[in-house]
């Protein structure tokens, strides 16, 4: 009777440790896919017909819109990307809701490449930067909830070594990009120009932020 319910005991933390190893190979995947899509979105017009010096420097600088809006979401991608890192190394085990939260992140990251074409189509659209900004807030709010669940006394998903301190401060941090997000997206409605700028506030706040968490993987 023991030898049967160590067996399955066995067989539950094998499943544990499959869709937690899982999961996180799926999240890297997907951050990689919406990093690759973004520069493969930008469209490389046709310059053989160019043959002056000043023709080819103008010429590039007109390309220098395109390069900017991919270089904005690439860096908003990565801090993310970073941030999911820090978030992931402290669950200790997954559930099925966790998953769930999990995948609508992931989902709004990857439509974050769609926004960013049509951007780079229509960039004095207003309406596009606002839809963009509306991701941008769902991503954090879908990060915060996953977060949020995780610490949950009833199903603590996070390890014991991460204090309920340090913990607040991550759920606090997380609101960061949602804020700059709404900030953004008043400001379109001035400037898109200054769209562009408010999302520089990105990887900057995460560079001063109070640094929390090391990145590692705990062993079950």
């Amino acid at each position: 009777m023991e030898q049967e319910k160590t067996e399955n005991d066995s067989s539950d933390n094998f499943g544990v440790r499959e869709w937690r190893k899982r999961l996180r190979f799926l999240a890297d995947i997907i951050f990689a896919t919406a990093m690759t899509i973004m520069i493969l979105n930008i469209e490389i017009p046709e310059f053989g017909h160019i043959t002056d010096t000043k023709e080819l420097a103008t010429f590039l600088l007109k390309q220098l819109n395109s390069m900017w809006v991919f270089f904005i979401a690439f860096l908003v991608i990565a801090v993310y990307w970073m941030k999911h890192l820090e978030h992931f190394s402290t669950i200790l085990i997954v559930n099925q809701t966790f998953i769930w939260f999990q995948l609508l992140f992931l989902a709004s990251i990857m439509l974050i490449p769609f926004w960013n074409t049509y951007i780079e189509q229509f960039p004095k659209n207003v309406a596009i930067r606002v839809f963009l900004s509306i991701n941008m807030v769902l991503v954090g709010a879908f990060s915060f909830l996953s977060v949020n669940y995780a610490a949950s006394p009833k199903h603590r998903l996070i390890h014991e070594s991460v204090s309920d301190k340090t913990i607040s401060e991550t759920k606090r941090q997380i609101l960061t990009e949602p804020l700059i997000a709404i900030l953004a997206a008043g400001l379109a409605y001035i400037n898109p120009v200054l769209w562009d700028l408010a999302f520089i506030l990105v990887p900057i706040a995460f560079i001063a932020r109070k640094k929390l968490i090391t990145i590692k993987y705990f062993k079950l």
